[in-house]
């Protein structure tokens, strides 16, 4: 079974690909966002259609991060960006801890020679990023 996993952000939103099996994802594409809705819907109704996509797990900040969880304008897009999912694609939506992982998918990138620095630009941070998003949940939901 494939598992889409999004690395949310207000303008991108980083998508990447992983399977029970293996228990491993890949970075698949940064999507351009605006105010948290991505601007390309379709691609996302592909991916899904393609590769017969039946959960969705998308990066989510602890608690603990934010004094006024509840009001925070960042959390606020992220559950817009869920009812939306959910809405449109009728399939199951999972959390998994994002902190951290823009900054590991940075480091990723840093210690990888020129090929990488040139194959992954800032934009695919974000994608990177749902890598190690997707990776960790799978850990956890065997």
């Amino acid at each position: 079974m494939f598992i889409l996993c999004f690395d949310f952000g207000i303008n991108n939103i980083g998508i990447a690909i992983g399977q029970f099996y293996t228990r491993t994802a890949s970075p698949i594409v940064s999507l351009k966002a605006c105010n948290g809705i991505p601007v390309n819907w379709k691609f996302i109704k592909d991916l899904i259609k393609d590769w017969s996509i039946k959960k969705i797990v998308i990066g989510y900040p602890k608690m603990s991060y934010y004094k006024n969880f509840n009001n925070n304008l960042f959390i606020k897009y992220i559950n817009k960006f869920v009812i939306i999912l959910k809405k449109k694609f009728k399939l199951k939506v999972f959390f998994s801890d994002e902190n951290y992982t823009s900054y590991a998918a940075r480091n990723f990138i840093k210690t990888k020679n020129m090929f990488y620095n040139l194959f992954y630009s800032n934009k695919s941070i974000h994608s990177i990023s749902a890598v190690y998003i997707l990776e960790s949940w799978l850990k956890i939901n065997k």
